[in-house]
Parts: structure tokens; sequence; C-alpha cells
């Protein structure tokens, strides 16, 4: 009994730390910084779609994320866990661009995930820029267009010259897909006024349209692209008409504004960062009468 308890005794202070539990030290997630690359992506309580949506990102939200990538439940999809504003989930590698450090030994680790978080947007761009249908332009334009007007019942028409400001492409006017923005004027007099005119007019006309323009064939720097929209036209102009009774002459006042739709097909080849288009335009309204446009534009 008393060997027992000597025993006891002496192998207690050797047995006990044996017997403790240490906490297991936390695991820790290599992290890199990341931007979001969609507006409205979704923030997941956990890797899968169809987990509670604990938030909404807006583009170019920046934020901390792990590199590790994590498979979707069933498969689908791939995530990355992410820290933003004192919160925390899963976002799809869709929806995100990791900042990775540049050099031969990262790139080819990179290229090796499966996750898209990690791709470059330039990958397929060699020279880092948007596909042509894409970036957006600024420029001068020069038309010619066959503009036709009724004139007691009757449809006359005359080639006019008309020059302006030409804008292309996503986000032109507001937050969108690719247009085409026109807005001409002419200080021309159409010649038909002379059939009924004693002297010479005076006045102007202001045009313009936007068309949604679609691409129809496209490579890197060139493109065929067709559209749908719709235009409007004012005119102002004094002619001087010779009454036939009094033989007096006086100031016909002609002032009118019209709208209707607009077609365009067109062709646009870029070279640094210019570019240079040329089109061909229907436009229907009381009458119906065909332009053609050329304009050089640079980005902005």
């Amino acid at each position: 009994m008393k060997l027992f308890i000597v025993f006891g005794a002496c192998a207690a202070p050797f047995s006990y730390p044996a017997l403790a539990q240490k906490k297991p030290a936390p695991i820790k997630l290599e992290a890199t910084r990341g931007m979001v690359i969609t507006d409205g992506a979704a923030v997941y309580e956990k890797p899968d779609f169809d987990a509670p949506v604990v938030g909404y990102l807006n583009y170019e939200t920046q934020l901390t994320a792990s590199k590790k990538s994590y498979t979707g439940v069933g498969g689908l999809g791939i995530f990355h866990k992410i820290v933003y504003q004192g919160k925390s989930g899963y976002i799809a590698d869709t929806d995100i661009r990791l900042i990775r450090k540049d050099g031969p030994a990262a790139k080819a680790k990179t290229k090796k995930r499966k996750s898209k978080a990690f791709e470059d947007e330039d990958e397929d761009k060699p020279d880092g820029k948007e596909p042509l249908y894409f970036t957006r332009y600024l420029g001068g334009a020069l038309a010619m267009v066959n503009f036709t007007e009724k004139y007691s019942g009757q449809k006359l028409s005359d080639q006019m010259t008309m020059y302006g400001l030409r804008m292309t492409g996503p986000g032109t006017l507001s937050d969108g897909p690719p247009i085409d923005f026109n807005f001409w004027i002419s200080v021309d007099k159409p010649g038909y006024f002379s059939k009924f005119a004693s002297g010479s007019p005076t006045g102007f006309l202001l045009f313009s349209d936007v068309n949604l323009i679609l691409p129809l064939y496209e490579k890197r720097d060139f493109l065929l692209n067709y559209g749908l929209g719709l235009m409007g036209v004012y005119t102002r102009y004094k002619i001087p008409v010779k009454s036939k009774s009094t033989g007096s002459t006086s100031n016909f006042d002609s002032q009118e504004f019209r709208l209707g739709v607009s077609f365009e097909f067109g062709g646009a080849y870029r070279f640094s960062r210019y570019v240079a288009r040329l089109d061909a335009k229907y436009y229907y309204e009381k009458t119906q009468y065909l332009g053609f446009l050329t304009s050089f534009q640079t980005e902005f």
C-alpha cells in the first residue's frame, strides 16, 4: 500500500504534462488583395450558390481574399474566402481579380490554378487594350445626306453637307452597351428652295441620331457593325417669296422638328489610339432618305 502511494506521487508530476491538451494553433490562410470586377457581386455564407447571401459588392470594391480556392457544393463553381468592411464570406472566382506579384515564378504558379480570379484581364489583349467594339471614342464627323422634305405634298430632296460631333462605344451617354451618337449642323441651304424662292434663303439645320450598335464581324483592330436607333432633325429657314398678286417679297418662315428611326451599317479600323469609320445610314421619318458618314476619332 505504501509502495503504491509513493509510486503514484512520483509518477504524477511526470504524467500530468503528457495528459494536458494544448489548443490547436489557428490555421492561417495565405491571403492577398483583390478587387471586385462585376457590379452587385454576391457574397455567400458558404462556398455554395444555394447558400444564404450575406451581401452584395459594387464594382471595384477592394477586399482581402484567400489565395486558396474552394470548389462549390456538387462541383458547381469555384470560390474564394474574402474579408471586407469587417465582414467575411465567399465570392465566386468570376466576380473578382486577385493581385499577384509579377515574375516568372508567380506566373508559372498561378497558371496552374483552376480559379479564374488569378487570370489577367489583359492576357487575351497583346497591347492591353479592350477590343475595338468595347472602346469609347470621340471625334469629328463629316456626312453627306440626301435630305428630303415635303412641301405642299411634294417630296423635295437635295444632297446636304453636315458636320459635327460623333461619340461611339460603351458608356457614351450613360452606363450601358456600345452606342453611336451623332450631333451635326448644316449651314447649307437646300437647293430645292430655288423652285419657289425669289432670293437667297437663310437659316440652318440641326441633325442628331443615336443607335445601339452590334458587331457583325470583328478582329483585333477591325470592326463591321450594324445598328438601330432614333433620329431627330430641326430645320429653321427664312425663304424670300414673291407674291404673284402684289409682286412684293416677304419672308416665308420654315421651322420644323421631326423624329424618326435610323438604321446603319458601317466599318471601323483602329490604329494606335485612333479609329477611322465609314458608315451608311438610312433615315425613316415623314420622308425617307440615305446618308453617308465618315469620321476620325480618338479614345476618351
